[in-house]
């Protein structure tokens, strides 16, 4: 985090090594402009010399991060690019159906105004997450504390996502 903020203040290239979600490792060179803080996890948005365009890195994935002596000139389309919000994965507005003994969790997470009475043994929420392995891997570590309702496809997509840990125990 230091190395990236100091490049970006000062204008200085970043060169790493990149491991893709794939498991894939390339050597990258980043014109840093900013970094986003989303889905508990720290991403560096630059323009990537490497690969010639507008990139987003997650620096947990970052190896051998280190401080380019070569300084940069901002691109004059730096400032009109997308917001970091246009980073962020797309989010889906889930209803799901919680049990009161993860209420606190979910409160902290998504705020009071996302629970309203159910029934004695359920809550309702609302909830924006991902339609992605990051959004399943998080609704399934409520185990079963939690029931998605709607819409239909993330449902059945969720339902993929359970179906395929589970033949891992077939």
């Amino acid at each position: 985090m230091r190395l990236c903020q100091e490049a970006i203040r000062h204008s200085r290239r970043l060169t790493f090594d990149y491991i893709d979600k794939n498991g894939m490792s390339t050597k990258r060179t980043v014109e840093p402009y900013q970094l986003h803080f989303s889905e508990s996890s720290w991403y560096l948005i630059g323009f990537c010399l490497t690969r010639a365009g507008y990139r987003t890195f997650k620096l947990s994935r970052t190896d051998n991060l280190a401080l380019d002596k070569q300084t940069f000139v901002p691109r004059d389309d730096a400032m009109n690019r997308q917001t970091a919000e246009d980073f962020a994965p797309q989010l889906v507005e889930v209803q799901a159906l919680v049990s009161p003994a993860i209420r606190d969790q979910f409160i902290e997470r998504y705020g009071r105004s996302s629970l309203t009475p159910h029934s004695a043994e359920w809550l309702s929420a609302t909830i924006r997450i991902p339609q992605s392995q990051i959004g399943f891997r998080h609704l399934a570590g409520f185990g079963t504390e939690i029931k998605l309702v709607a819409p239909a496809d993330y449902v059945a997509e969720f339902k993929r996502y359970v179906a395929e840990i589970m033949n891992h125990y077939r």
